[in-house]
């Protein structure tokens, strides 16, 4: 019986490159062969967060941990005005799980000790 995984990882690459965004993220969650293979930049996650199966499940990237997450994920503000989609700083959006932690090189996390961040309407410290 063919199986996908008998063909060349260079065949697998050739196949994807023919793939819609979306098609090749949610390739990319099959598997852990897959997961390793497909490592989207940046620009990949802002154009898949402009398409229809993004806006349907209110899917944003994050800049830190490039992945495509759910809107609960974002404080308020990454996602309104200058940050929301398609927008002129919407590359420097970020999620609040990377907001937590500490910057590379610096120490200090975007968000500290004491800061409010509001998500989804509630307001957090």
């Amino acid at each position: 019986m063919p199986n996908i995984f008998n063909l060349p990882p260079e065949l697998h690459g050739l196949i994807i490159d023919q793939l819609p965004i979306p098609d090749v993220l949610v390739l990319r969650l099959t598997c852990a062969y897959f997961y390793t293979l497909i490592q989207p930049s940046h620009q990949e996650l802002l154009q898949a967060e402009s398409s229809d199966w993004a806006r349907h499940r209110d899917l944003y990237t994050c800049r830190y941990c490039l992945r495509l997450r759910p809107q609960c994920n974002f404080a308020d503000r990454m996602l309104h005005r200058r940050r929301s989609r398609a927008s002129r700083d919407s590359d420097k959006r970020f999620c609040i799980e990377c907001g937590l932690k500490p910057r590379e090189g610096e120490g200090s996390a975007r968000y500290g000790p004491g800061a409010q961040v509001t998500v989804q309407g509630a307001h957090f410290v």
